[in-house]
């Protein structure tokens, strides 16, 4: 195993494969304990080390889970050691590059003293020759960084020096004489570079050069420092002056003459761009392209303008030390036979004795140059010249066996044996949370502190800042543009800007070329090198948002100038030259512009004329998409739909947006009513709710049934309102009327919900006998889930899980995942109130996994929640208190009602657990959660009281947790959820049992058991109040178990103290 620090961070298996580490972090742990190679070191200097004085609350969970992604990212390749006082990486500190570096300097400078000059210099080349970069350079960031890098370059110019000196001994002061002039201007005030510059030029027979060196040091040293050369440097004056013999070393052996010597080359320095910012956010990019380097001699790094090929590039090449390096820049280059010329002045070739050559030859004598040596050639912006800089690639890859070429283009050179590396968008963050490790965050943070000095990513700025490099598509060159406004701008006027990008982000380097100072400038480039054709598809494609098909986008852009079957090919070499991106999905190829791109192409659309044309072309086809979709959610292809939905979601939104600022109810609503059932299953229920709202205020002709459908769901869908109840009456009532169950088969789902949360039972029943008369089967299936849903909530479990059990036969019957789903949690909870802990757990991991597959995260957290709380109630207060963390961990921050309800639960297990001090904080973090929402959900307040009468009744508070067991009653008066209202009654009975009231309990034994049909056998300390009650008072429960509900739910509310209906 190899770990590389001195450059960018590597890890490598002995077969020289690469083990790819994801998160910053977790890289900047294993390059710490690296420099520790096989050493523990303790858990709080790792910690200093890794954060600083910006440590997180709870440091020491955070490192954990550091070392357990390192873990999992190093799968056996390496091994993480950990004890009492810290941790260890087990490694060979040989196989680390910097330790291995500082081992071989010491074993060079010892030959040096030695008078081994030949074998000091060998040793000091090796270890030179690790290094690729600036020590630790991908962690500059990092507090340990500074310090470590500090020593290692230290070391490094140490070791510089000390081969120096052995060449120097060994008598090769021509060639050194070179090289130090630049070490010398690079570090104008070490003396002993100076000394070793003064003696190599004085071994070269040019003293007087030796002593202007000398005086130029010693004037610096006056002037910047007001000191005096060191005695030893004086020393060497003096030698220097008196031309004393020993200055001057063995001469080395003259190697034969060359018959190409009639070329020579004088190159300008340096030979690479001088890079004036920092290297963000291509570090595994650049280890590709060298690893690619090592099998194939043509690298073309091909990709949009301003995704950052160029400094990709010659990032790529400052690091090979094996080669001599060149840079061609072609961008100025428009005439194609310019080329040759170009590369030839770069080189900085001239001749000595072939002066009368014509230009013809200029091909033959840069192959020449290429031979001498084992080079690498980085040919820069090829796109406008691209044949004859493929030719030019040809020749001189064919004359020279050891040159390596790396080219930029905006399409590949289309050359036998090339590589073709896609240069896109930087990383872009998931979630908020891991944006300081995403490298276009990354690279946007860098850019903004050199506009802004001060500048750090914050809980205040990070949301825009996302936003920003989201918007920007993650490429280099637009965030930034971006980032060079924050000079006169906050990141959120930048981000709120973003919609006018071209006129915004026009504040680029003014040394840079011109097409790179303007984000308008970056797409112009791309879009002149367009044939007529391909701007007209590329204009079209513009209406398309994120990724589509080929077939969509030829059904939305062919006319009779650019028929069906052209376009596919055009739309290809759109791909080639980059304005298009192409990506092998699941669903076949998928094709997309950047946001930048697609917004410089709808300008050229819009003033075409066609922009209306192309976006009504577009919202039809996709409305007629998802109408075809729409069935097929319910059958057994309902994965592979909902992929295709996925996929198309964005360009599906497009066309409802168009439906809706153009006025087209028809379109809208149809679109609304095919898509509403898509949302629903997926748990989607906020974009739901917003995408209905805006098709709902169309105002028009449309579909009866598709008007209906839509009120329906999106009555359904909002939070109560004091008309919301006569609001779903109309609306359930117009979707019965309009007969929407027989062209939208969701309907059969909705419609007795509806009915059933307004209490109309006849209303109820009628729908479900519809539903269970209808000819497709998913609807039979959805009329018995209804049935069996209704006979619970009305306190008939029996029949109820019939029904379900039957339901869930007939889901499964026609492959739908999502019916499947739901009864098997019915039949959960059945099982549950049962006390069949282990069928229940059974069924919800059932159940979770199926909302997994389905992508409904919404409905994952509950059910999430629900086996932690049957853990509880099993007895597995470990088991359930990590089910519960988990659950509470995913609905933070997304899914606020599920968050609470796991908030809830977790308070159980604190109680449970004895501890009552931690069971009233979670209450209190679900209170304030509550306080959140936008409006306070009844069930969900009803569960937070009854975890707070419990609670009390724990502290023998009798008393108080009557009363809020009867603000938890009065709560939830108007729904009349009869097994939560058990749930209640059971909790009361508890607290009569403990006032010393059992014949009260007993007959809340019995009104619980009418309002759900049992009694939960599967609460623990329910179960301990039955023992309790068993053989006395049988009366009194037998008589309320024999009350009609409604005269059970009276006496719960009288015996609760609640006024009401």
């Amino acid at each position: 195993m190899r770990v590389a620090l001195l450059g960018p961070f590597r890890l490598n298996a002995p077969d020289g494969r690469a083990i790819a580490v994801g998160g910053l972090r977790v890289r900047m742990l294993l390059a710490r304990l690296a420099l520790d190679a096989g050493r523990t070191v303790s858990t709080e200097l790792l910690i200093a080390d890794l954060w600083g004085s910006a440590q997180p609350a709870g440091a020491l969970n955070a490192l954990q889970s550091l070392v357990s992604r390192a873990r999992r990212a190093l799968a056996g390749e390496l091994s993480l050691r950990s004890d009492q006082s810290g941790y260890a990486l087990l490694v060979d500190p040989d196989d680390v590059d910097a330790i291995r570096f500082a081992a071989l300097a010491a074993e060079g400078r010892r030959l040096l003293r030695s008078g081994r000059h030949d074998a000091a210099a060998a040793t000091l080349r090796e270890a030179l020759e690790l290094w690729q970069g600036d020590a630790l350079v991908d962690f500059v960031d990092a507090p340990f960084a500074e310090a470590q890098a500090a020593r290692l370059g230290e070391l490094r110019i140490a070791a510089v020096e000390d081969r120096a000196e052995a060449d120097l001994g060994a008598g090769r002061h021509a060639d050194l004489v070179p090289e130090l002039e630049g070490l010398c201007a690079r570090f104008p005030l070490r003396e002993r570079l100076t000394a070793l510059r003064v003696r190599a030029l004085y071994a070269s027979g040019r003293q007087a050069d030796a002593l202007a060196a000398y005086e130029a040091l010693r004037r610096r040293l006056d002037q910047e420092l007001g000191v005096s050369p060191s005695q030893e440097l004086r020393d060497l004056q003096v030698a220097l002056l008196r031309g004393e013999p020993g200055l001057a070393p063995r001469p080395a052996p003259r190697p034969e003459p060359d018959p190409r010597d009639e070329l020579r080359w004088e190159p300008v320095r340096p030979v690479l761009p001088t890079r004036l910012s920092s290297f963000v956010g291509r570090e595994r990019e650049i280890e590709r392209v060298r690893g690619e380097l090592a099998d194939s001699r043509l690298v073309t790094l091909f990709g949009p303008g301003g995704a950052g090929k160029t400094r990709l590039a010659v990032e790529t090449a400052a690091g090979m030390s094996d080669r001599r390096v060149w840079f061609v820049e072609l961008a100025p280059v428009r005439d194609g036979q310019d080329v040759t010329a170009a590369a030839l002045a770069a080189l900085g070739v001239r001749e000595t004795r072939l002066l009368e050559s014509p230009m013809k030859h200029a091909l033959n004598r840069a192959a020449d140059l290429f031979s001498a040596e084992p080079a690498l050639l980085v040919l820069d912006n090829c796109e406008q010249v691209i044949e004859v800089a493929a030719e030019f690639v040809q020749e001189v890859l064919s004359r020279a066996p050891q040159l390596r070429v790396v080219a930029t283009s905006r399409e590949p050179l289309a050359l036998t044996g090339e590589r073709l590396l896609p240069v896109g968008p930087l990383e872009l963050p998931e979630a908020e949370d891991a944006a300081p490790e995403a490298a276009a965050v990354r690279l946007f943070v860098d850019r903004a502190t050199a506009a802004r000095p001060g500048f750090a990513l914050g809980d205040g700025n990070t949301r825009d800042v996302v936003e920003i490099c989201r918007r920007l598509d993650g490429m280099p060159l637009a965030i930034e543009l971006a980032a060079a406004r924050l000079r006169a701008m906050s990141v959120r006027q930048v981000a709120e800007r973003l919609d006018d990008r071209f006129r915004l982000l026009t504040s680029g380097n003014r040394t840079a070329m011109p097409r790179h100072r303007t984000l308008r400038a970056v797409v112009e480039w791309s879009w002149d090198l367009l044939t007529e054709r391909e701007q007209v598809l590329a204009g079209r494609m513009s209406v398309f948002a994120g990724y589509a098909s080929a077939d969509a986008i030829s059904a939305v852009c062919a006319d009779v100038g650019m028929p069906a079957a052209d376009v596919f090919y055009v739309l290809v070499s759109l791909v080639e030259k980059s304005l298009v991106e192409a990506v092998d999905s699941e669903l076949g190829m998928r094709y997309r512009m950047l946001e930048t791109v697609r917004a410089f192409c709808a300008e050229k659309l819009a003033a075409a004329g066609e922009k209306d044309t192309l976006r009504s072309s577009h919202a039809t086809y996709f409305v007629e998409f998802a109408e075809s979709a729409a069935p097929r959610l319910h059958e057994a292809e309902q994965i592979d739909w909902l992929n295709r939905l996925d996929a198309d979601h964005d360009n599906i939104i497009a066309a409802l947006h168009w439906a809706t600022e153009s006025g087209d109810a028809d379109r809208g609503f149809r679109l609304g009513a095919a898509l509403s059932w898509y949302w629903s299953m997926s748990a989607q229920h906020d974009e739901l709710k917003g995408r209905l709202e805006e098709v709902a205020a169309l105002p028009g002709a449309a579909p009866p049934e598709s008007r209906a459908i839509v009120d329906l769901m999106l009555v359904m869908a909002v939070d109560s309102t004091p008309d919301w109840a006569e609001g779903l009456r109309t609306a359930v009532t117009a979707a019965r009327d309009t007969g929407a169950l027989f062209r939208y088969l969701y309907a059969t789902v909705m419609e007795p919900i509806g009915w059933m949360l307004i209490h109309e039972q006849s209303e109820l029943d009628r729908c479900v006998e519809r539903a269970l008369q209808h000819p497709h089967p998913w609807a039979r299936a959805a009329g018995l889930f209804c049935r069996g849903f209704g006979a619970e909530h009305n306190g008939n479990p029996i029949a109820g899980e019939k029904d379900m059990l039957a339901a869930r036969t007939e889901f499964r019957a026609v492959g739908d995942r999502w019916g499947s789903a739901q009864t098997t949690t019915s039949i959960a909870e059945f099982r549950s109130r049962r006390g069949d802990h282990e069928g229940a757990i059974e069924a919800f991991q059932e159940s979770v996994e199926t909302f997994r597959e389905l992508r409904a995260t919404e409905d994952l957290v509950p059910a999430l929640a629900r086996i932690g709380m049957e853990r509880l109630r099993g007895g597995d207060l470990d088991g359930a208190r990590a089910d519960l963390l988990r659950a509470e961990r995913i609905g933070r921050n997304r899914f606020l009602y599920h968050q609470i309800a796991a908030l809830t639960g977790l308070a159980e297990v604190a109680r449970h657990a004895g501890d009552r001090d931690q069971a009233r904080d979670y209450l209190a973090a679900a209170r304030a959660a509550l306080a959140e929402a936008a409006t306070e959900p009844e069930p969900l307040r009803q569960m937070e009281l009854l975890g707070e009468a419990r609670l009390r009744l724990d502290e023998g508070e009798p008393g108080e947790a009557l009363a809020l067991l009867a603000e938890a009653f009065a709560v939830g008066l108007e729904l009349r959820d009869m097994p939560l209202n058990a749930t209640i009654a059971e909790q009361a009975a508890r607290v009569e049992f403990a006032a010393g009231r059992p014949q009260r309990a007993a007959r809340l034994i019995g009104i619980a058991t009418v309002l759900r049909g049992l009694v939960d056998e599967g609460d623990p300390e329910v179960r301990a109040l039955l023992r309790e009650l068993a053989g006395e008072h049988r009366e009194e429960r037998d008589g309320a178990a024999a009350l009609s509900r409604d005269d059970a739910f009276a006496e719960l509310r009288d015996a609760l103290g609640v006024e009401g209906r």
